[in-house]
């Protein structure tokens, strides 16, 4: 049956296609447990599995930071990197995609991550289920207000009591765990990871669908075929895809039906009727959204991330105290016209600050180095604008959204100034 369906597919491609006479090569093979072991490559995440004897593992979360033009300049990049590791980190640095350079985590080694996995060998192809969860410390004041675990005995009464710095206080910090992601993997090389984005209504999901080869060079391919196709005139809307250059879908047409065929489509749950394309395209394109038309980024492969910590200085009565700096240490160029960034100070009301190109005339300001751009490992500073937000000791928390679509790209957890 599975051998009709991929003539019929090849009927409607080009004729002497050897990617896709290779994949009804196979199509009859059977996989054990064994042949789960290897990288499922992903637009901005993959994953990977190192399986043993018996059917135990080791499970890794790869997360793509930048790439670079060539092999050895990410190689290069990646054994520095390593070389200024702790010997206690649980992560490293790889490469994946050729030119990509990734932060792996071992889940299993982890103090926040933990998962669940269920291996069901019934089929000829066996999958692994695995559900992603995060623990989270906390402490709870008496009044019931709650902070993380880094304001316990830290010198400063958080507090209204000062309970988090009484003797003792630690062995009061709780732990919240909840589930960030479910992945699903297929002994063919195949996967979904589902992400749960609390920005988008109802609880939705982002599917990111996982291939048996690197995307690098085929995604920025396509991408540069759509922007093609868009400068001709051509509307694109990627949840038609009927809207979808032929040239693009023809690139991604082994994988499709691959995909297609694999227990993956059916099995990743929320991820219903979602196409290989679309899965790789919308990752693509929403991680690239935030560099301006003047910026090609490179092709660059990543979701953004960020480190905020307390500037320097102590806060004063008078405004225009620097308050925290933001690095970001994961993500490609991004245009200040295309970002907001927002502060709340104490709790309070989220306040959208004047980025570097705007007259600083409001609550916060933000600015750089003046180059026009927040680049990566770049680090800008947020500091008081017109008004004296924080007297002393405060607590701050920064918001980063995209302009385009009011879209969460990064929030982060309580940072104290002091």
């Amino acid at each position: 049956m599975k051998k009709i369906a991929i003539l019929l597919a090849l009927s409607m491609m080009l004729a002497g296609c050897t990617e896709l006479e290779e994949l009804v090569d196979t199509l009859d093979e059977t996989y054990t447990t064994q042949d789960l072991d290897g990288i499922y490559h992903g637009m901005m995440l993959s994953m990977r599995v190192d399986m043993h004897t018996g059917d135990t593992y080791d499970l890794y979360v790869m997360q793509i930071m930048y790439c670079q033009e060539t092999a050895n300049e990410a190689q290069t990049d990646v054994v520095d990197m390593n070389d200024d590791l702790d010997a206690s980190s649980t992560t490293t640095y790889v490469v994946v995609d050729d030119v990509c350079v990734a932060e792996e985590t071992h889940v299993d080694a982890d103090d926040e991550l933990s998962y669940i996995g269920t291996l069901d060998s019934s089929s000829n192809v066996p999958t692994l289920s695995i559900i992603l969860s995060e623990s989270t410390g906390y402490f709870v004041c008496d009044d019931g207000s709650e902070y993380e675990t880094e304001v316990v005995n830290d010198g400063y009464d958080d507090c209204s009591n000062g309970e988090d710095e009484a003797v003792g206080a630690e062995d009061n910090i709780q732990t919240s765990t909840e589930t960030v992601a479910n992945a699903y993997l297929a002994a063919d090389g195949y996967g979904m990871l589902v992400l749960v984005d609390e920005g988008m209504e109802d609880g939705a999901s982002i599917c990111l669908a996982l291939s048996p080869t690197g995307m690098y060079d085929l995604t920025v391919e396509a991408v540069e075929l759509l922007e093609a196709a868009e400068d001709d005139g051509v509307e694109i809307d990627l949840e038609d895809e009927s809207t979808i250059p032929v040239d693009v879908a023809a690139l991604f047409a082994v994988h499709e039906i691959a995909f297609a065929l694999s227990p993956i489509s059916t099995i990743a749950e929320g991820c219903e009727g979602q196409t290989f394309l679309y899965s790789a395209l919308l990752a693509y394109i929403w991680a690239t959204s935030l560099a301006g038309p003047e910026d090609d980024g490179g092709g660059d492969l990543q979701m953004y991330g960020f480190e905020v910590s307390d500037a320097a200085g102590t806060p004063s009565s008078e405004n225009g105290d620097m308050l925290v700096y933001v690095v970001m240490n994961q993500g490609s160029d991004m245009s200040w016209s295309n970002v907001i960034v927002q502060l709340s100070v104490d709790g309070g009301a989220y306040v959208e600050c004047t980025n570097p190109d705007q007259a600083s005339d409001t609550s916060c300001v933000v600015s750089d180095n003046d180059d026009g751009k927040w680049e990566f490992a770049e680090e800008v500073t947020i500091s008081e604008g017109s008004d004296d937000l924080c007297s002393g000791p405060c607590d701050v928390q920064v918001k980063i959204l995209d302009r385009g679509n009011q879209k969460l790209i990064y929030e982060s957890s309580t940072t104290i100034v002091e």
